[in-house]
């Protein structure tokens, strides 16, 4: 018998055995990899090494700290010059202005007249004094002439008891003798007077003549004259003028200024922050306002040692040499003091970062940052100053240990404030 085929049966008939051999195929491809599969219970050793991850956090650049000459400018504006001494010279009597010498702006030397006042009652008494002065002296020459006459007479009163007294065995009575003898003691007696006039008429002199420098003194004050080498910086006064001295505590007018201009001296009022660092001798650069920007190179001469309780500055003074009288005090000035601290431990700015009152850098320990508290002292451009770095113990919770910087440490160079504490970092080929 034939086998009779349908052709729709044969078409559906292929395209199935062609799916249930794929099928097939999957299924044996899956056991085999199953097979080759490590199970559930099998160790960690019996398993392959995994490949390493490659490192994680930000990479920085690190530096070490470097012994470096660190120089901090303290800028001030707004001083004026100064001059070194200003005096007002007042009469110390009252007078008339009998002739002025100088003028407004005029060079003098110490000593020299600035006026002369006439003072006639002053005159009048000084010649006064000194007339007492003539009479005591001849007070002392009468004196004198006195103690020549008492002493020949002692010695005639001496001659006339030594011969009676030897005569005295004779017909002269006692009576006599005890007369001459009497009379030798007056004698004596009036010499030690006349010796002691001499001494009285001797201590007039001295006190006329203390009276007399007296008088000389205050008629003295009626010239009036320069305190030191300098400037008359004021003149208010004129001849005949009626003149007097100062009320208490020195108020009214001067008749003169003098101003000492060589040297002048600036008055420079440093911040607490800064005042510290300030030690005399420190180089200060001082730029003129309104004389093209001239700038006068001088160092910081003395300082109070103690800040202003009010201002919180510390008093600095600049003693500058002005032989040629170029700086006028009263020019404005800004100054610059630049404090230097040879060979100390430094770091670059950008590895400190200051939050609140707490400053650190972030060391690199096992590839980590870590945040480091420091003692800083002064920053000077792009570099600051560290005193101490602060090490963290083992135990937790303790603050710390301050040790010295050895210069060995690794610390962030750059942008550390972004970082936190405890942040694995990644060390540049460069960074050291």
């Amino acid at each position: 018998m034939s086998k009779i085929v349908c052709p729709l049966v044969t078409g559906l008939v292929r395209p199935m055995r062609c799916t249930l051999l794929a099928a097939a195929a999957g299924m044996l491809l899956g056991l085999a990899a199953g097979c080759n599969r490590p199970s559930a219970d099998a160790s960690p050793a019996d398993q392959p090494p995994a490949k390493p991850s490659p490192a994680t956090g930000p990479v920085v650049r690190v530096v070490r700290p470097e012994r470096q000459m660190l120089r901090h400018p303290v800028l001030q504006p707004g001083f004026n010059i100064e001059a070194f001494q200003v005096t007002p010279v007042f009469p110390r009597i009252t007078g008339y202005v009998l002739a002025w010498k100088v003028d407004l702006g005029d060079k003098v030397h110490k000593g020299q007249l600035l006026a002369e006042l006439y003072i006639p009652e002053r005159v009048a008494e000084l010649r006064q004094k000194e007339a007492a002065i003539h009479q005591a002296k001849a007070q002392v020459l009468q004196a004198k002439a006195n103690v020549l006459n008492a002493q020949a007479l002692l010695e005639r009163s001496k001659s006339q008891y030594e011969r009676l007294a030897k005569l005295s065995q004779g017909a002269l009575d006692q009576e006599n003798i005890l007369e001459t003898r009497l009379g030798y003691k007056a004698a004596q007696a009036g010499l030690d007077k006349a010796q002691a006039d001499v001494a009285v008429a001797e201590a007039q002199v001295e006190m006329a003549t203390a009276n007399r420098d007296q008088a000389k003194a205050w008629l003295d004050y009626a010239k009036l004259l320069a305190p030191f080498d300098g400037v008359v910086t004021q003149r208010n006064v004129n001849d005949n003028d009626f003149v007097q001295p100062a009320g208490l505590g020195g108020k009214g007018q001067p008749l003169f200024v003098v101003s000492q201009v060589d040297p002048v001296r600036v008055f420079v009022n440093v911040p607490a922050a800064d005042a510290p660092w300030i030690n005399d001798g420190d180089p200060v650069t001082l730029q003129l306002q309104g004389a093209g920007g001239q700038e006068i190179k001088g160092k910081v001469t003395r300082n109070a040692r103690s800040l202003d309780p009010q201002a919180r500055t510390l008093r600095t003074e600049i003693d500058l040499p002005n032989p040629q009288g170029r700086l006028l005090p009263g020019m404005y000035v800004q100054a610059t003091i630049l404090i230097e601290h040879p060979k100390v431990w430094t770091l670059p700015a950008g590895a400190v970062v200051t939050v609140g009152e707490q400053t650190f850098c972030y060391r690199v320990l096992d590839a980590k940052a870590v945040r480091t508290p420091l003692q800083i002292g002064l920053r000077g451009g792009d570099l600051v100053e560290v005193l101490k770095m602060q090490v963290r113990l083992a135990s937790p919770g303790a603050e710390g240990r301050w040790e010295d910087v050895t210069g060995q440490e690794e610390v962030v160079a750059a942008d550390a404030a972004a970082l936190q504490d405890g942040q694995p970092v990644r060390i540049t080929s460069g960074g050291k």
